[in-house]
């Protein structure tokens, strides 16, 4: 009985860690101006295309992800992180928009930093990934 015992609490704590929600790491440095999606959207410059997975024939995903990011002075992204999305394609995409670029945001004349969240709505195959920018996650 003791070793039943044991084996049920092990695994009903398995289950817990598993279960165990972990919180997004905050992407936004202290003094970056926070932007609503449709504030980052306004202010994106260019782009890249995000490289399809590589996973096999007859590949046909689509859905929206959305990304944290952080954004430097000088309109360069200088974090990532991942909000939602699905696992064969986040790192593509993650890839992709860390090099995208952004007109520099200004307050009083001032250059600032800022961080916000971007969602991008997607249909992936084995050759191609075509998205396009959702104005609110």
């Amino acid at each position: 009985m003791p070793l039943r015992f044991a084996l049920v609490f092990v695994l009903a704590s398995t289950l817990l860690v598993a279960a165990e929600k972990k919180p997004i790491p905050n992407c936004c440095p202290s003094g970056a101006e926070r932007l609503s999606p449709k504030q980052v959207n306004s202010l994106l410059d260019k782009t890249e295309p995000i490289q399809a997975p590589r996973c096999g024939h007859h590949l046909h995903i689509e859905g929206c992800i959305v990304l944290a990011i952080a954004v430097d002075a000088d309109g360069r992204v200088s974090c990532v992180t991942t909000v939602s999305g699905h696992p064969l394609i986040i790192g593509s995409a993650i890839d992709s928009v860390r090099r995208w670029r952004f007109r520099p945001y200004a307050v009083y004349g001032l250059k600032k930093s800022f961080c916000g969240k971007v969602a991008l709505l997607y249909e992936a195959t084995e050759y191609t990934v075509k998205y396009a920018l959702v104005p609110d996650p």
